[in-house]
C-alpha cells in the first residue's frame, strides 16, 4: 500500500516533507491556472518529489448534468483539457465525486436526466483512455447524492455503461454513513482501485485526519485491505486540521500502528532492521 494526501500544489513539499508517497489534488486548481502558472504546478510537484496520479471532481461541483442549462459541448473540451493537464503531471485516476453534479435533481425527468449522466461518463471515460486513465465512480451517501451509493452499484453501473476503464474506490466515510459489509470490499477486491479515509464520526463536512486515539477504529478497515492485498494508496481526505504540519504527521502514526509504512519510511526502517 502506498500513502498520500489530498491538498494543494503549494501544500506540496510540506506533504513530503511529512513522509507520504504522494499527494492527491484537485482538478478544479489545476483547471484555474495558466499557462505559466501550470508550467510552475508542475515544477513544484516534481521538485517535491511526491507523485500525483489521482485526482479528484473532474467537473466543477457547482454544475448539475441533469440541467437545461448543462452545456455539453463546453464540459467535453473542459475534459479533455483536464485530462490533458493532469497526464503531464503524472495523472492515472480520476475520482468521480461530485455528488450534486451527478445527482436527479426533483422536478426532472429521470430517466432523460440518467441518460445524460451516462453520457457525460461514457465521453469521459472515452478521452481518458487516450491517456491510459481511469475513471473511478465515487459510491457516496444519500445526503450528498442520490446516484451510486455503494460498490456493487458501481461496479453494476460500470458493467452497464461498458466502459473498460471505469471502476470505483472506497471512500471510507460514505462506506460508514450506509452501513455496507466489509464484505463488499473483499468481494469487489479487483475493481476497487483507490481508497480514501477520514474520521468518519464528525458531521460532514467536517473531515480530519485519521488518528490514533480519535474515536474510531480503524483496525478493520486496514485488515481487510490486508486481505485482499490492496496495493493502491491510502489517501487522507481531510479539510480540518489543528495543526496541518503536525495532524498529517500522526495520520501516518496511525498507519505505522498497523505496520503500514510510505515507500520512504519502510527503507528506512529496513535499513535500520
Amino acid at each position: 500500500m502506498k500513502t498520500s494526501h489530498f491538498g494543494f500544489v503549494k501544500e506540496a513539499d510540506a506533504i513530503a516533507a511529512a513522509g507520504y508517497d504522494a499527494i492527491e489534488l484537485h482538478i478544479k486548481e489545476i483547471m484555474s491556472f495558466d499557462d505559466f502558472e501550470f508550467r510552475r504546478a508542475k515544477q513544484m510537484l516534481r521538485d517535491s518529489g511526491l507523485a500525483s496520479e489521482v485526482f479528484d471532481n473532474p467537473l466543477p461541483l457547482d454544475v448539475v448534468i441533469a440541467d437545461d442549462s448543462f452545456d455539453f459541448p463546453f464540459y467535453r473540451d473542459y475534459l479533455r483539457k483536464a485530462v490533458e493537464r493532469t497526464a503531464q503531471m503524472g495523472g492515472r485516476y480520476f475520482v468521480y465525486g461530485n455528488g450534486k453534479t451527478r445527482s436527479l435533481p426533483d422536478g426532472v425527468e429521470k430517466d432523460t436526466a440518467r441518460k445524460k449522466n451516462d453520457q457525460l461518463i461514457v465521453t469521459l471515460c472515452e478521452i481518458a483512455q487516450e491517456y491510459n486513465i481511469t475513471i473511478m465512480m465515487e459510491p457516496l451517501a444519500g445526503a450528498i447524492c442520490n446516484s451510486v451509493l455503494s460498490i456493487p452499484e458501481a461496479y453494476e453501473y460500470a458493467k452497464k455503461l461498458g466502459c473498460k476503464n471505469l471502476k470505483t474506490l472506497l471512500d471510507f466515510r460514505w462506506f460508514i454513513a450506509g452501513g455496507h459489509d466489509y464484505s463488499d470490499i473483499v468481494e469487489y477486491a479487483d475493481f476497487i482501485k483507490h481508497v480514501h479515509v477520514d474520521n468518519p464520526l464528525l458531521p460532514f463536512p467536517e473531515r480530519r485526519v485519521p488518528m490514533l486515539g480519535d474515536g474510531f477504529d480503524y483496525g478493520t478497515l486496514f485488515e481487510t485491505l490486508k486481505e485482499i492485498s490492496y496495493k493502491g494508496y491510502i489517501s487522507y481526505e481531510a479539510n480540518t486540521f489543528d495543526d496541518f504540519e503536525t495532524d498529517i504527521r500522526k495520520g501516518l502514526s496511525l498507519l505505522e500502528h498497523y505496520n503500514i509504512y510510505s515507500y520512504g519510511a519502510k527503507e528506512e526502517k529496513q535499513m535500520g532492521a
